[in-house]
C-alpha cells in the first residue's frame, strides 16, 4: 500500500475509535512504519531532503536483557533515479523499555540527504531485530529543483510533535530549534499543530518592502476553517517559519495548511501547502471526509439541494468529460444529481474531489476578475488543471509591453510553459501559448504583448 493510501486508511480508522498507533497496525506481522519528506535549499546543484519515519512502540517484539526489555528495528534509506542509487542507508533504531508492555508513542527518527535536480524513487524498509519475519516498507515518489535566486521560494512543510530552543546533539536540531518531526500528521486531542518551514531569496531584486505571511486551514473541499496574517520583515536573505496551530475546535477529519507570503500589492509570491489529520474524539467525524472515500461519497451528497449539486458540477467543469456534460444537462431531479455527482467522483483517484476544490477555492481567490470567478479564467482553468506551478515569471509594467506572465511546470512532460497575456487594460490574463501537447501552442505569441 502506498504512503497516501495508507494514510487515508488509517483516518477512516481513527475516525471510528482507534489511536492513530493502533490504527497504524492494521495486519499482522507489519511493523506500521509510517513516512514523511520535507525539501529545503541545499547548494547551488543540490536540494536538502529530509525523510522521516516513526514506528509505534508497541508494534515491535521485545526480548529481556540486562538494561530492561529491548527491541529495535532495522532500517533501509534509498533513494534512486532511474537505475542509479543516489543515496542509500541502513541502520538500527534501538529501543529499550523497563516494562513489558511497551507505551503507545511513536520511535521516532530522520535521514538527511543532498540530491542533484531530478526525480526519486525513495524506498524506506524495516523490519523487527527480534522477529526478522515482521517487516514493512514504503514508497514514496519525490523531485528535486534547486529554486532559481530570482523569486521568494517557499520550502516545503514539517510537520511537529513539538519545536522548542534545541542542543546541538539532538538529531532533530536545526537553525537553533528543536523539530520534533510528526511523522504521521495526525493532530489532536490537546495537541496543537506544529510547523516549521523556510523561505529563500527574500532579498531578491534588492526589494526591502515588508511581507505578510498568510497561514490559512481549508478542510476536505477547499473551505476555510482558520486564516490569520503576519506581518514579516525582509530582515535577512531567508528566514525560518515556525508557528503552532490550536485545532481543538476542529472536528476528526483532514485538512490542509496552506502558507503564502504576498508583498505589498497583496500579491502573493510564493506558496506551499500539505494535508494533515484532526482526530478530536469529543468533537464528531467532519462530514466532509466522507467526499474523499468513492464508496461513501453518496452520503457527501445527502443533504444537498438541486441548486447545491448544479453549482458543484460547474465548478467542475475542468473535470468533466464531454460526455459527462451531456450526460449531466439531461438529468431533471435531485435523487439523479446525486448519484450522478457520487459516480462522477467515484470513478476518479482516492482524494481527487478535495484536491479539485481546493485548487478551485486558491484560483476563485486569486484569480477572479472584472466580476468573472477565478475558476472560469485561464489562469484558474490552468492552476485547477495541474496544480499551482512551480514557477511564475512576472512582468507586469515593461516598456513596451502588455503585463505577462510565463508559468513553468518542471514536472509535467519533461516541463512546460504558460504565456499568460493581458491584452486588454484592466482585463484578465489570456492564455496564448504553452508547450503541453495539449493546449494552445504560438511560439510568436510576443506580438499579442507588444504595445505597438
Amino acid at each position: 500500500m502506498n504512503y497516501q493510501a495508507r494514510m487515508f486508511a488509517v483516518l477512516l480508522a481513527v475516525c471510528l475509535g482507534l489511536s492513530p498507533a493502533d490504527a497504524q497496525m492494521n495486519g499482522q506481522g507489519t511493523l506500521g512504519i509510517q513516512v514523511d519528506v520535507a525539501r529545503f535549499r541545499g547548494d547551488d546543484l543540490h536540494s536538502y531532503v529530509e525523510v522521516y519515519y516513526a514506528f509505534p512502540q508497541r508494534s515491535l517484539t521485545y526480548a529481556q536483557s540486562a538494561e530492561g526489555f529491548k527491541g529495535g528495528v532495522e532500517l533501509l534509506v534509498v533513494a534512486r533515479s532511474k537505475d542509479s542509487i543516489h543515496f542509500a542507508d541502513r541502520f538500527v533504531m534501538p529501543h529499550v523499555t523497563q516494562d513489558t508492555v511497551a507505551g503507545s508513542m511513536n520511535l521516532v527518527s530522520l535521514s538527511g540527504m543532498m540530491l542533484p535536480d531530478g526525480n526519486y524513487t525513495l524506498s524506506v524498509s524495516g523490519k523487527d531485530v527480534n522477529n526478522p519475519s515482521r517487516s514493512d516498507s514504503v514508497v514514496v515518489q519525490i523531485a528535486t529543483r534547486v529554486p532559481p535566486a530570482s523569486n521568494v521560494v517557499l520550502s516545503d512543510i514539517e510537520f511537529a510533535s513539538n519545536i522548542k530552543k534545541g542542543e546541538k546533539d539532538s538529531p532533530f536540531f536545526k537553525n537553533t530549534l528543536e523539530v520534533i518531526p510528526n511523522v504521521d500528521g495526525v493532530f489532536g486531542n490537546g495537541k496543537n499543530c506544529f510547523f516549521y518551514a523556510e523561505a529563500y531569496n527574500l532579498l531578491a531584486n534588492n526589494d526591502m518592502s515588508d511581507l505578510t505571511l498568510k497561514t490559512t486551514v481549508l478542510n476536505a473541499i477547499g473551505k476555510e476553517v482558520i486564516s490569520r496574517e503576519r506581518p514579516r520583515k525582509r530582515s535577512g536573505e531567508s528566514t525560518v517559519l515556525v508557528d503552532n496551530i490550536d485545532v481543538s475546535n476542529l472536528k476528526s477529519g483532514t485538512y490542509t495548511l496552506m502558507l503564502a507570503i504576498d508583498d505589498t500589492s497583496r500579491k502573493t509570491l510564493t506558496t506551499s501547502w500539505k494535508k494533515f489529520f484532526v482526530f478530536n474524539d469529543a468533537m464528531g467525524i467532519d462530514s466532509t471526509l466522507l467526499a474523499l472515500d468513492p464508496t461513501l461519497a453518496v452520503t457527501a451528497y445527502s443533504t444537498m439541494q438541486e441548486t447545491e449539486l448544479d453549482k458543484e458540477f460547474r465548478l467542475s467543469r475542468w473535470e468533466a468529460r464531454d460526455i459527462e456534460k451531456d450526460q449531466y444537462a439531461k438529468l431533471k431531479g435531485v435523487e439523479p444529481k446525486r448519484r450522478f455527482l457520487a459516480d462522477f467522483w467515484s470513478k476518479r483517484p482516492v482524494g481527487a474531489r478535495e484536491v479539485y476544490f481546493q485548487r478551485v477555492n486558491a484560483a476563485n481567490s486569486a484569480y477572479a476578475s472584472m466580476g468573472i470567478e477565478g475558476y472560469r479564467s485561464d489562469r484558474g482553468r490552468v492552476h485547477i488543471t495541474y496544480g499551482p506551478p512551480d514557477d511564475v515569471d512576472r512582468h507586469p509594467n515593461e516598456a513596451g509591453t502588455k503585463p505577462y506572465e510565463i508559468w513553468t511546470y518542471n514536472n509535467i512532460q519533461g516541463g512546460v510553459i504558460f504565456v499568460f497575456v493581458q491584452r486588454q487594460n484592466s482585463g484578465d490574463y489570456e492564455l496564448m501559448h504553452s508547450t503541453h501537447r495539449s493546449e494552445l501552442n504560438d511560439e510568436n505569441w510576443m506580438r499579442y504583448a507588444r504595445t505597438n
